[in-house]
């Protein structure tokens, strides 16, 4: 049993019910609001008239601007990805490593031509070789597809390598058609603190329509912005161990016809084509676009595959739920086109029992339960909300990542509302007493965290909910024109995007990024996308954090190649941090302020001249290089998302709860005096140890699940 503290219970005002009824016809004409696309034959400087939101509620629309989504266009670079494409397009046996059920293995899959016993070969960084790990063949699952009167039978190949040491390097190969691969290398990195990538709907093929151009043209399309996406982010964030797709990694959904079973094959060739993909495991989940066919889960060999009858029951022909462990961390990805919940939670409860002692937990699917497009968000994308909701708060998952809505939201701390509501199989019909029984019957959440609180918690009762943006800029959705009431922030910034979550004993921090600049992005209302969840720490927790940073400091102060004000600042944060160390009455939150306060200092180290937007596409779309100064890591301007605000410990809040409907309501909890001198929350400027002062902590007692 897990034990943490709890964020008092708050509410927000909000003129809406459940913010999803709005009212009016226009509400439900589902046009498509794909927008805009990012365009790799365009120009920088052409753009595109868009809106914002649409559809608000008394049935007018945003004002038009202009967008330049095609942040990758280079008419050079272009040219030399058409003709790299005639041989991408066709190399269908592209190896794909997804993580292994924990970090000590790493899973491998790929078609080849050739009946044979697949294998890996495991070198150290010299090239010696280390083990070599034969793993099974599915010929029941071989594919077929045909062109130009060519026919081409595909075997499933998956291999599994255990005994990986952490911080470490290693080389591969892998037997393919009778003959040893080239070489590949992999670094696997520290499970004590992590970082991984959480992407949304790469959806290789998706900018098909928006031109008279083929299926095919817009595959590579897609696959060039993919590559310089990978390129940008993992240059500038050369710690992540893992990447996290929520689903749609290709468009191509029917394989009924030969066409579509080819189409689907090049998809899958391009999304794989980076060569950043043979060396960085991709944890993925089954979009609604994937799930239609065996060649998901013949292209990912995902660890914990459920396989009984009480895990698989409705499964689609893409595959199963499956879960894993990185370090402190369970992370859980279900198949939400399966809409047998009881199906998820018995792999959820699998899950949670096999690893009782993680220190975080997280749920990837697809469809948005929670987001703020226009798409989905308030018709198929909530079907499943009823149903889910209960199961996320019974298991206690600290976040959800989400996707299919293709913009940017991250909800309040929500939880069911604990009362008795309709299950869904699918959306009623717009413009129906059904689909407004159905709009109600979705109002079946509380809000838990206080309105002034957008970007840290301390032990939060519920759970976040994060819905992705494209990583590709395949397709845009708008925005939902009244904000939801459960909507902390959201965006539409018709640019892909990536977020990097972080990972330590004591905090869980989301902070997402502009995939072209690596500058984090700043939602509507002028919100910081950073969110940090602060589990309960104790004094021992923040000495190591200390001794961490100082560490750190010595490192950099040796180098002398960071600049002087973010090495000042780092030195201030551990001096007010030593002064909360040492005074017998700080609280709780002075100790998670200056645990947050200690690891955002580091995180905002900045190196001198070393090109702060790790753009460094140009050269890594060919190459696949990852290079580039680790410490650039694009947290640029999130060090002061919390300057400016008071260390007096108090935060307005209330110990009721805000359901679908709307209600007002405002108190104050008092969460203890600061007990050192009050010049010392200011004396940090952008880092200050203020950050957490609208926090109210109270004792929480996390659910049993046994």
């Amino acid at each position: 049993m897990r034990k943490t503290r709890k964020l008092v219970s708050a509410v927000l005002a909000a003129s809406m019910v459940a913010g999803i009824g709005m009212g009016s016809v226009e509400t439900y004409a589902r046009s498509s609001m794909r927008a805009a696309w990012n365009d790799a034959s365009s120009s920088k400087t052409t753009g595109t008239a868009v809106k914002d939101a649409c559809y608000v509620e008394d049935g007018s629309e945003t004002a038009e601007k202009t967008a330049y989504s095609n942040v990758y266009a280079d008419s050079a670079e272009w040219a030399a990805w058409q003709e790299k494409w005639k041989t991408i397009r066709n190399n269908y046996e592209q190896i794909a490593l997804t993580p292994g059920e924990n970090a000590t293995k790493m899973n491998f899959a790929w078609y080849c031509v050739t009946e044979e016993i697949p294998k890996i070969k495991l070198m150290d960084s010299q090239g010696r070789v280390i083990q070599e790990v034969q793993g099974q063949q599915n010929l029941a699952n071989k594919e077929t597809i045909t062109e130009n009167d060519n026919v081409i039978t595909l075997i499933p190949n998956k291999v599994t390598v255990s005994g990986l040491a952490e911080n470490t390097s290693y080389q591969y190969q892998y037997y393919l058609d009778g003959a040893w691969s080239d070489t590949y290398t992999f670094e696997t990195k520290s499970t004590e603190n992590f970082s991984v990538m959480y992407v949304g709907d790469p959806q290789i093929g998706a900018s098909v329509g928006q031109d008279d151009n083929s299926k095919e043209y817009h595959a590579m399309n897609d696959a060039y912005n993919w590559n310089h996406t990978l390129s940008s982010a993992l240059s500038a964030h050369s710690n992540v161990s893992i990447i996290l797709s929520a689903g749609d990694q290709i468009n191509q959904t029917s394989v009924s016809k030969d066409a579509d079973k080819l189409e689907q094959q090049i998809e899958y060739a391009g999304f794989l084509s980076s060569p950043l993909l043979r060396s960085m495991p991709v944890a993925t989940t089954i979009g609604n676009h994937d799930s239609k066919s065996v060649n998901y889960s013949n292209h990912f060999n995902n660890p914990n595959t459920a396989t009984s009858v009480a895990t698989t029951e409705g499964k689609t022909d893409a595959g199963t739920d499956y879960y894993f462990t990185y370090g402190n961390t369970l992370f859980v990805s279900i198949d939400t086109n399966n809409y047998n919940c009881a199906t998820h939670e018995n792999v959820i409860k699998e899950a949670v029992e096999a690893n009782p002692d993680a220190t975080w937990r997280v749920l990837m699917f697809h469809q948005d339960i929670y987001g703020s497009g226009y798409d989905h968000s308030d018709s198929d994308g909530i079907v499943l909300r009823t149903q889910l909701t209960p199961i996320i708060d019974k298991y206690d998952f600290d976040a959800v990542l989400q996707g299919h809505d293709h913009t940017y939201s991250r909800t309040y701390q929500l939880s069911s509302d604990g009362q008795t509501h309709s299950s869904y199989q699918s959306a009623p019909k717009t413009n129906t007493d059904d689909f407004s029984a159905y709009l109600g019957d979705n109002a079946c959440y509380n809000i838990l965290t206080n309105i002034e609180n957008k970007n840290n918690v301390v032990n939060p009762e519920g759970t976040v909910y994060f819905e992705a943006n494209s990583a590709t800029g395949s397709k845009y959705y708008q925005l939902i024109g009244t904000q939801q009431n459960y909507i902390a922030a959201r965006s539409q910034s018709w640019r892909p995007t990536y977020s990097v979550i972080d990972f330590t004993e004591t905090t869980l921090t989301v902070k997402t990024y502009d995939a072209a600049t690596n500058t984090e992005l700043v939602a509507d209302g002028n919100i910081k996308t950073s969110y940090t969840i602060v589990k309960s720490v104790e004094k021992e927790d923040l000495k190591k954090e200390i001794e961490s940073a100082e560490v750190k400091l010595g490192e950099v102060k040796a180098a002398g190649t960071y600049t002087e004000e973010s090495v000042q600042k780092l030195s201030d944060t551990i001096d007010a941090a030593k002064a909360i160390y040492e005074n017998a009455e700080s609280t709780t939150t002075d100790v998670a302020s200056a645990v947050t306060s200690l690891q955002e200092a580091v995180s905002a180290l900045k190196a001198v001249d070393n090109g702060e937007n790790g753009n460094d596409t140009d050269n890594n779309i060919s190459s696949g290089d990852s290079t580039s100064d680790g410490n650039n890591a694009g947290n640029a301007g999130t060090a002061d998302d919390n300057a400016g605000t008071s260390g007096n410990g108090q935060t307005s809040g209330n110990s009721t709860t805000q359901t679908g409907t709307a209600t007002t309501a405002k108190s104050n909890v008092q969460t203890g005096d600061n007990a050192f001198p009050t010049v010392l929350w200011f004396s940090l400027g952008a880092a200050s140890l203020a950050g957490l002062g609208y926090i109210a902590v109270t004792e929480k007692k996390r659910k049993n699940e046994n």
